[in-house]
């Protein structure tokens, strides 16, 4: 039976096809709005369409034994602009599909992209955030992930699928247009390279819990081959580090200063310390994650330097 990844030309997505189509012994099938321009997509199964449609969604999930999830529109920086189309474009999609399965009864597994950055809420005591502790969202996006999340685990109770939810930090691993609300690293370091002032919105002293792409596809892999009916787990490195500490580090790697371009018109709500506790992740499907910061930060500039351009078709 076909893998199923909805979301595969994201920014997470499309390195998780990859990942996968490097390792995975069956067929992946991806849904697509669109077929055109599916350069890098060679030998998977490509299915047009739209998860609005309840058709759409039924076609895509029809044999499937595992699909990711990982469809989502908008970010913390934005969400809050349009709360309405925030739940009609992130939430309708969601319930769409998990009706197609619940008419199909083929009991899937759902592995769900969930945010370990704007789940939790702010706290004073500075302890990592476990997955038992209160969710108290900061924005529509941390709203309309949590509100995932809970429809999953009712599906999971009635039997139509199990389900594996992560709650995944700020990921980083490849370079990101500068135009993007999203992904601090790839977005600075794309800026960077090019010569071009970094965007900063809300506090530099906050602080994220950043975890590379290639860790995030490994215990994505490993929650899909350990279903069980419903678990959560926070997906980071455990250790936190400030905006400005990471513009630092991409300083050091790179041998140049970073030129700052403060933007204060949003942002300035964003929670200011979250650092995941990952011991669920260890016990429970036996993931560590394997790339530092610094690592990853120099790998990237080094991948850049021996092929300098924007990596895949990131949205």
């Amino acid at each position: 039976m076909p893998t199923g990844i909805v979301g595969a030309r994201g920014f997470i997505g499309s390195y998780l096809s990859r990942y996968l189509g490097a390792r995975h012994s069956g067929q992946l099938r991806l849904l697509l709005r669109s077929l055109a321009n599916c350069e890098g997509l060679e030998g998977h199964e490509l299915c047009g369409g739209d998860l609005q449609s309840r058709t759409d969604c039924e076609r895509f999930a029809a044999d499937l034994k595992v699909i990711y999830y990982l469809a989502h529109v908008n970010t913390p920086v934005n969400s809050d602009l349009d709360p309405p189309n925030d739940a009609t474009a992130n939430l309708v999609p969601l319930l769409n599909l998990l009706d197609a399965i619940r008419r199909l009864r083929t009991k899937p597994h759902v592995v769900y992209f969930s945010s370990g950055g704007a789940i939790y809420t702010s706290r004073p005591n500075r302890i990592p955030f476990r997955e038992s502790d209160p969710c108290l969202p900061l924005s529509s996006y941390g709203i309309q992930k949590l509100a995932a999340e809970h429809y999953l685990r009712l599906a999971a109770h009635k039997g139509d699928l199990t389900a594996t939810v992560l709650r995944v930090g700020n990921a980083y691993g490849t370079l990101l247009s500068p135009y993007r609300m999203q992904g601090l690293i790839g977005v600075a370091l794309n800026s960077v390279l090019q010569g071009r002032p970094v965007r900063v919105f809300g506090n530099p002293n906050n602080v994220r819990d950043y975890v590379h792409l290639e860790d995030i596809c490994a215990i994505a892999m490993r929650a899909a081959a350990a279903p069980s009916e419903f678990s959560i787990a926070n997906v980071g490195s455990g250790a936190g580090y400030s905006v400005a500490e990471v513009l630092d580090l991409i300083a050091a790697c790179n041998g140049k200063a970073v030129e700052i371009q403060s933007d204060e018109s949003c942002g300035s709500w964003l929670t200011d310390w979250v650092v995941l506790d990952t011991t669920r992740a260890r016990l429970e499907f036996g993931w560590e994650p394997v790339i530092d910061l610094r690592s990853g930060i120099a790998g990237m500039i080094a991948g850049w330097r021996h092929e300098p351009r924007l990596d895949a078709a990131i949205v």
